[in-house]
C-alpha cells in the first residue's frame, strides 16, 4: 500500500509568522477602540451617557473582537467595519 501524496499542482499551506499575526491583531484592536470611542462620544452627545466602567469594558471587548476578526478574516473586514461606521 502506497502512502498518500499531495498532487504536484496543489498549493502549499501558508504559515504566517508570529509578527504578522500580532500586527494584524493590533490593527484590529486599534480600529475596535476607534469604533468604541466614537460610540461613547456620540452617546454623550445624544444624551445617553454610559458609565465609565461600562464604557471601558465595552471598549476592551469591542477591540478584542475586532482584533480577532481581522486576525481570522484579514484586512478586508476592516474596510467593511469602517464603511458601516458612517
Amino acid at each position: 500500500m502506497e502512502p498518500l501524496t499531495l498532487p504536484t499542482n496543489s498549493p502549499e499551506p501558508k504559515i504566517e509568522s508570529v509578527n504578522t499575526l500580532v500586527v494584524r491583531f493590533t490593527v484590529g484592536a486599534i480600529i475596535g477602540l476607534l469604533i468604541a470611542g466614537t460610540y461613547w462620544g456620540t452617546s454623550i452627545y445624544f444624551g445617553y451617557p454610559l458609565s465609565f466602567k461600562i464604557a471601558i469594558i465595552g471598549c476592551l471587548l469591542l477591540s478584542i473582537i475586532c482584533g480577532l476578526m481581522i486576525l481570522k478574516w484579514g484586512y478586508g473586514i476592516l474596510e467593511n467595519l469602517l464603511e458601516n461606521l458612517r
